[in-house]
This record gives structure tokens, C-alpha cells and sequence, in this order.
């Protein structure tokens, strides 16, 4: 495993939105959904906008661009593959949200 990065203090997060950090050579939107922290690309790959401000419902964000979905946490195997985003593995330690830059995964969009 990688050192772990310093993105945030938990309490610093909205609940049920986003925000946009710069941290490890990454510009990663992360969300707080209840108790769990969720972080991907901040940038569609579809034409670049900014995910940290789209429409958020449950754990999908949409882009507000084009309305292209990411499920944060998962594939949606309902859903038809399109465009694939990275989302970042993370954790809680004393307070603050960790991120492991080398332990991203990406998987297509739905």
C-alpha cells in the first residue's frame, strides 16, 4: 500500500454534496453521504465539466453538462456502459479523510 494522502477533516464535508480538492496531483470531487466518503475524477470524461457541483441522488452524481450518471460506489449492472471514471478508495483516521492515490479503480459510467 501507498502512503496515505490527507484530503480533508470529515467535518468539513456537506452531507449530500460535493466538493472539489486538489491533493497528490489529483482534482478529485468528493462527497459525503451519511457516514460514508466517496471520491472519483472531478472531471466528466465525457467533455471535462465538473463533477463535484452535479445533481447528486443517493449515490449517483450526474454531471451537469450532459447528465452522463456515476454510480460513486459501484457499477450499476443495470445500466449501459459508457464512459469509464476513477473513483478513489478512502478512509476515516482520527477525523480526516484519507485518500490511497495508487489504489484507483476505474469502471464506466452508467
Amino acid at each position: 500500500m501507498s502512503a496515505l494522502v490527507p484530503l480533508v477533516e470529515l467535518s468539513a464535508l456537506p452531507h449530500s454534496s460535493g466538493r472539489r480538492i486538489r491533493a497528490a496531483g489529483l482534482d478529485l470531487a468528493v462527497f459525503r453521504i451519511g457516514d460514508a466518503v466517496y471520491a472519483i475524477d472531478d472531471s466528466c470524461p465525457h467533455a471535462g465539466a465538473s463533477l463535484c457541483d452535479g445533481r447528486l441522488q443517493g449515490r449517483k452524481i450526474y454531471c451537469r453538462a450532459h447528465g452522463l450518471g456515476f454510480d460513486l460506489m459501484e457499477d450499476d449492472p443495470q445500466g449501459a456502459p459508457r464512459l469509464p471514471i476513477r473513483r478513489y478508495p478512502l478512509s476515516i483516521i482520527d477525523g480526516v479523510v484519507m485518500l490511497d492515490p495508487q489504489a484507483a479503480t476505474s469502471t464506466p459510467g452508467v
